[in-house]
Parts: C-alpha cells; sequence; structure tokens
C-alpha cells in the first residue's frame, strides 16, 4: 500500500515552493498544501493548448504553413528547414517535442483571446497571458489541480484525437524529473520549465496499475533547482517502485 506520509518527508526540506498531487484511477490519494495555487504554468500551458483543440475539433489531416517570421526557440521546428506540415504533426510536436513554435502557431490558429476566455471560462488557475517564449511583463498560469484535469482529459479520451496526444505524451522527450530513474515506456508525461521553475506531470504505470502525479514548483537559483529535481526524483521512483510491488 502506497505509503504517503513519505511524500511529507521528500517535499518537508525542499526549497521554494511545491505542489504535489498523487491519484489513482478512482481517487486524490495525496495533496500539499499548494495544489490549489496559480504557479507560472511553463510548458504545462501545451497540455491545455491541446485541450483546446480537444473541445473545438479540427482536421487534423489539413496542411498548414509556419511562417518564417513566426519561428522561436526550444524544439524542432527552429532548426528544421521544413515549413508546410499536417496540423496533427504540429500538434505532437508542441506535445512531444515541447515545441515553442508549434504551441504558438496552435495559439494563434485557434485565436490568442478565443482561446485565453475559454481557458478563463473552464477552469479554475488557468490563465493564457502570453505566447511561448515571448517577452513580456504579461504571464501564463496553472494550478497542479487543473494540470492534473487536464492531463486526464487527453488521457481519457479514446477518440484519433485522443490517441494523437497520447502517442505524443508518451515519446516524451525530457524525463530526468519525475521519470528519471524509471524504465523507459512505463508512462505518459508532460514537463516544463523555467529560470526559476521546474514542473513535472506523469502517468506512471506498471501492467494493468498506475498513478497520476503532478509536481509543480518555483524556486531561486542552482542549488535549489538541485534539489527540486532530486525530491521529484524520488516522488517518481516512490510511485514506480509502490506500483511494480502491486503487480508482483
Amino acid at each position: 500500500m502506497l505509503d504517503v506520509k513519505k511524500f511529507d518527508q521528500i517535499l518537508a526540506p525542499l526549497p521554494g515552493q511545491t505542489a504535489l498531487l498523487v491519484c489513482d484511477d478512482q481517487k486524490v490519494l495525496y495533496a500539499s498544501p499548494l495544489v490549489s495555487q496559480e504557479f507560472k504554468s511553463a510548458s504545462l500551458i501545451k497540455l491545455a493548448v491541446a485541450c483546446y483543440y480537444q473541445a473545438h475539433p479540427v482536421d487534423l489531416s489539413q496542411m498548414v504553413t509556419i511562417p518564417d517570421d513566426k519561428i522561436v526557440d526550444g524544439g524542432m521546428l527552429c532548426h528544421l528547414a521544413q515549413r508546410d506540415w499536417q496540423l496533427r504533426d504540429v500538434l505532437d510536436l508542441m506535445l512531444s517535442d515541447s515545441d515553442n513554435t508549434a504551441t504558438n502557431f496552435l495559439i494563434d490558429f485557434a485565436g490568442f483571446d478565443k482561446m485565453a476566455d475559454w481557458f478563463e471560462d473552464k477552469f479554475t488557475g488557468l490563465h493564457l497571458g502570453r505566447y511561448l517564449m515571448e517577452v513580456t511583463d504579461r504571464e501564463n498560469y496553472i494550478t497542479a489541480e487543473t494540470a492534473m484535469q487536464l492531463f486526464d482529459r487527453l488521457l481519457d479520451d479514446q477518440s484519433p484525437f485522443g490517441q494523437v496526444c497520447q502517442k505524443a505524451l508518451h515519446y516524451q522527450e525530457s524525463v530526468n524529473k519525475l521519470l528519471q530513474y524509471l524504465p523507459e515506456g512505463c508512462s505518459y508525461s508532460k514537463t516544463g520549465e523555467l529560470d526559476d521553475t521546474e514542473h513535472d506531470i506523469a502517468r506512471i504505470f506498471v501492467g494493468d496499475h498506475y498513478y497520476n502525479v503532478c509536481f509543480l514548483s518555483h524556486y531561486q537559483g542552482l542549488k535549489e533547482r538541485k534539489a527540486i529535481v532530486q525530491g521529484q526524483n524520488a516522488v517518481g521512483e516512490l510511485l514506480y517502485y509502490d506500483l511494480l510491488a502491486k503487480e508482483n
């Protein structure tokens, strides 16, 4: 049985602010005090962008062109020459490669204000204030509770759209946080980072058993970042080995 007191022991010495939410397929198993607090969303906002398209279906097979002047750092599109893509591939790049250009294109394709209004209307603690890599005093925000809602929506969707998202989340490029010491192929996940932010959300599974886990953080400096990431590593290991014990 999962010993949730161990989460308190992992979180207690960590610097800055952290939010940890752990669920199984039936209920919340652990929620730290800040799971309803807004954090800078970093790349977890990409889950919300995907959910917008889930709720507002479009033809994912249509070809789209990404303008050269819209290319930003972060992801594959900033160094690839190809500019014409199926929309499904842009969605995939946003989730699997955390591509910022792909994200900004999908925001523009739907309409920034329209998407921002939908976020505010449908979710608590979700705010679209800027494009990815935009230099501005506006910011994007999310809570651990809302991130989990978005994640569940995508993973529980059995439609062709859901299958695209699930494949992308299964092949997430960045796995150095909750998944650092776990076997390849045992998760769906989405990560995010800024200079003062390390986030990760994952569904970790062994056989028929799984846990969903969201770990948000805000900190200052490299030393604090190291401690946060080590805490995320420990949470992921704890969950995986508990699942392994259940399966065996």
